[in-house]
């Protein structure tokens, strides 16, 4: 289910700084799962659960938007098992204002939270394995730091709290990562930027660098934001008071949820592909409504043990289903 996280576009949250900044003119210190078990790929398990909000949450929200919320639904579906499932979500986003140390060196706090609800058939089984109610609390540091006329380095450290919350809190609820891009202005085509680098994480079992690729194009009549092989968005914008466009994200995560249950499970893996159409329009100063619908693909959840081992038949498989998505944000143009 595509959850519109909506912060400032990791190249353009630069815009944010002429209004809504706080200047420092000096530098601070810086049945059990035994048989036929098989391990997650390390793309799986490592790269993927934190890439997709970790890295394309900036390009997926529109430039200067510093705050949104937003409810997304999709209805029941089957599931291999014959059981159907559906999906509610609910998504609440908030940027800091930018921090300028010195000339070069900029800094946001970026704070999101998600609740995902997956809701049962009242035909399917009781006792039916799924996710149930899952919590995704995320604290990102968008540091911004100019090399020069032509490049920029983004380094953008993040915590992340995933859980159910049915078991004592702890050390495996964190899913830390971190990522660094460089972003090139181009001087030849004016509102284009590019730029490559990579992202690591740790699970508590690998360690995996992922290379990425960015392309960001602004034009007065729309926009193009790409971060492969996580996001892809197309908007166009006609005017000032409304804009629709078209996206698709590769998204995943991995959430606690403890050893407490029918499965023995430790962990739940969620993927998702959604592809979207979609529109906002300003209704008034900063505020803004938006809307999507579209598709979900390719999806699935898993549940794991404690080693991020998957057993067979702990792979849950959910058809293509549509979705809705309605919202509000702030922007600051």
């Amino acid at each position: 289910m595509l959850i519109m996280i909506n912060v400032p576009t990791l190249f353009n949250v630069s815009n944010l700084q002429s209004n809504y900044s706080t200047k420092i003119n000096y530098y601070p210190i810086s049945k059990p799962m035994k048989d036929r078990i098989r391990r997650a790929s390390k793309w799986e398990c490592s790269a993927i659960f934190f890439l997709v909000p970790l890295i394309s949450s900036f390009l997926n929200a529109q430039e200067s938007e510093f705050f949104s919320a937003s409810y997304s639904s999709a209805p029941q579906s089957e599931v291999q098992t014959g059981d159907k499932l559906g999906i509610n979500i609910v998504d609440i986003n908030l940027i800091t204002p930018t921090i300028s140390i010195g000339k070069n060196t900029k800094l946001n706090n970026i704070l999101s939270y998600r609740s995902l609800n997956y809701n049962l058939d009242v035909g399917s089984q009781k006792n039916f394995s799924h996710p149930g109610s899952l919590n995704d609390m995320q604290y990102s540091l968008l540091i911004r730091q100019k090399l020069n006329d032509s490049w920029n380095l983004m380094v953008i450290p993040q915590l992340i709290i995933r859980s159910n919350f049915k078991n004592s809190f702890g050390s495996r609820d964190f899913f830390p990562a971190v990522a660094m891009i460089a972003m090139n202005k181009s001087k030849n085509h004016e509102g284009l930027q590019w730029g490559y680098g990579a992202s690591y994480s740790r699970d508590f079992t690998k360690n995996t660098i992922t290379p990425l690729f960015a392309v960001n194009y602004t034009s007065p009549k729309y926009r193009v934001d790409l971060l492969l092989p996580i996001k892809a968005q197309f908007v166009m914008t006609p005017g000032k008071l409304w804009e629709y466009g078209v996206d698709a994200t590769f998204e995943t995560g991995i959430y606690h949820i403890g050893s407490k249950n029918d499965f023995y499970g430790s962990y739940v893996r969620t993927i998702n592909i959604p592809v979207g159409l979609t529109a906002a329009t300003k209704i008034s100063g900063m505020f803004w409504v938006k809307a999507k619908i579209g598709m979900q693909f390719l999806r699935e959840y898993d549940f794991m043990d404690s080693s991020f081992k998957t057993a067979d038949f702990q792979e849950f498989k959910i058809k293509s289903a549509p979705y809705a998505s309605v919202g509000v944000s702030m922007r600051l143009n």
